[in-house]
């Protein structure tokens, strides 16, 4: 059940701000069971939600344990965990907005002004959906797949239900975005990202950041359950 609060109770502010505390810190609990991952090949199932780390970027809650950089689902597409996987790890910037917001955030932290970003944050030919990289950007491809290799990994909840990885991919984003104490180092690349959204959620997420204010009763228990549907596959599997 999903209630949303009225704006009398938004007004009260601090409740809820010790409430996303508490949910992003029960996420990240849960998660720190998993495995990591550092490529598609190694992930055993083709179904789920997965969560990218990312080094230098700790989680307030857990101590020494990195925060979640960003969520990513297959909403789509019936199977098709590893191969999303492989669009970020290998794919371009048209293919993957993450590749888009990792290689936009390097060209601005060297050159706010960088013609490949003209004429403005998001519409230059880098940064635009679909516009093809120049002969000056195109390189960018190959460094961006180094820094994820280098620099991230990420782990995998086994979600077979299409409708349940898209309810809970909303509302893990909008939690976690909103948590007050898990924020962004001084040095996080993603403060160079177009995207307001990014720059102060502190992940590499856009779409579902900062979402309507609701108290969902049964979603961390359900998450609970998946994470231990996922280790028990990983065990048969191993």
């Amino acid at each position: 059940m999903t209630r949303l609060y009225s704006t009398a109770e938004i007004s009260k502010g601090g409740l809820f701000s010790a409430q996303h505390a508490q949910v992003c810190a029960e996420i990240h609990s849960l998660l720190g069971r998993l495995p990591e991952f550092r490529s598609p090949r190694e992930v055993p199932f083709d179904n789920g939600l997965y969560f990218w780390f990312e080094t230098g970027e700790l989680c307030s809650h857990i101590r020494d344990m990195p925060r979640v950089a960003r969520v990513g689902n297959h909403p789509h597409a019936q199977n098709g965990l590893k191969n999303r996987l492989r669009n970020h790890y290998s794919g371009t910037k048209n293919g993957s907005v993450f590749r888009k917001f990792i290689g936009g955030a390097l060209l601005r932290s060297r050159d706010e002004a960088s013609p490949c970003l003209a004429p403005g944050p998001g519409l230059g030919h880098w940064e635009r959906q679909d516009m093809k990289p120049c002969k000056d950007c195109a390189p960018l491809e190959r460094e961006v797949s180094r820094i994820l290799r280098e620099r991230f990994f990420f782990k995998c909840v086994r979600i077979d239900s299409r409708e349940l990885r898209n309810d809970l991919e909303r509302v893990i984003i909008r939690d976690l975005s909103k948590c007050p104490s898990c924020r962004a180092s001084e040095s996080w690349l993603g403060k160079w990202a177009y995207n307001l959204d990014v720059r102060e959620s502190g992940m590499w997420n856009s779409e579902f950041t900062f979402g309507p204010i609701a108290a969902d009763d049964h979603y961390l228990s359900d998450l609970a359950s998946l994470v231990n549907e996922t280790l028990n596959f990983h065990a048969t599997a191993g």
